[in-house]
């Protein structure tokens, strides 16, 4: 673990930081320890004062069942699980890695099921909750609570798609024909209960028509490769992973106005 320490010291990591995570675990390669090494390794670069969060979504999510409020069978809708933030598995999709976040004793974990978040940390609770269910990326959610501590991305062999935080500008930018979408999730009420909730946020697997083409880059990807060519972040190496350390608020600033610049006005 020493060694990831001073390989994420270099690149940037410090006390008192808050650090999204994307991370390939393959990428990284062995680890003595296994990923809960690297996860310690981060915690012990941020310390007691700092945090740690990573987008877990969840495996059972019924987004693509439900997105534009499409019926599902009653009986495929009565046995759905609800969506438990304490013991709900993560959308696997998203990396193993995140899987030993959420199991940390010290997890936190937002109540949006197709959006989760998770975090650890002096922080933790603040950052998850409230996560409005009209705004998953957006204002009021995880994603905005992080840029307003300052936070910078860590990306662990991990590519440009992978920058959750530029969904934040989509939501914000000021741009003529967003897409918005609905679908419903089951949630369990203050009783207990399972009942299925609306929720409805901007379309973030394709913004605009244009980045929602099959096979071709979306939106974050396309603003985060413009950005990475500034040259305004760091790199290192974490593992024998390409690591990156990105300040939050920077690229989601550059992000809104990529958006604006194409889009606003345009004919």
């Amino acid at each position: 673990m020493d060694i990831l320490i001073r390989q994420l010291t270099a690149l940037g990591v410090g006390r008192g930081n808050a650090v999204m995570t994307h991370v390939s675990l393959r990428a990284v390669g062995p680890l003595a320890g296994g990923p809960a090494a690297l996860l310690e390794a981060i915690l012990a670069c941020v310390g007691a004062e700092g945090n740690l969060m990573a987008y877990v979504s969840w495996s059972d999510s019924p987004y693509e069942e439900t997105l534009g409020q499409a019926a599902i069978p009653d009986a495929v809708r009565d046995s759905w699980p609800a969506f438990d933030p304490a013991h709900a598995p993560i959308y696997p999709g998203f990396g193993a890695f995140n899987e030993f976040i959420r199991m940390h004793p010290g997890c936190r974990r937002s109540a949006h099921p197709d959006a989760s978040m998770a975090a650890i940390g002096a922080d933790a609770l603040w950052l998850v909750a409230p996560h409005p269910m009209d705004s998953a990326y957006g204002p009021g959610s995880p994603i905005e609570r992080l840029l307003h501590k300052r936070g910078k991305i860590l990306s662990i062999g991990a590519g440009p798609d992978a920058i959750t935080a530029l969904h934040y500008a989509e939501a914000v930018a000021r741009i003529p024909g967003k897409r918005r979408v609905s679908y419903s999730m089951p949630v369990l009420d203050e009783e207990g209960k399972r009942v299925w909730v609306t929720a409805s946020d901007w379309d973030s697997n394709g913004i605009l028509d244009e980045y929602a083409q099959a096979g071709q880059a979306d939106a974050v990807e396309r603003i985060a490769r413009d950005y990475l060519a500034l040259g305004r972040h760091r790199e290192g190496q974490v593992g024998r992973a390409a690591a990156r350390l990105i300040d939050a608020n920077d690229i989601v600033r550059f992000g809104q106005a990529w958006l604006e610049r194409r889009h606003v006005n345009r004919k």
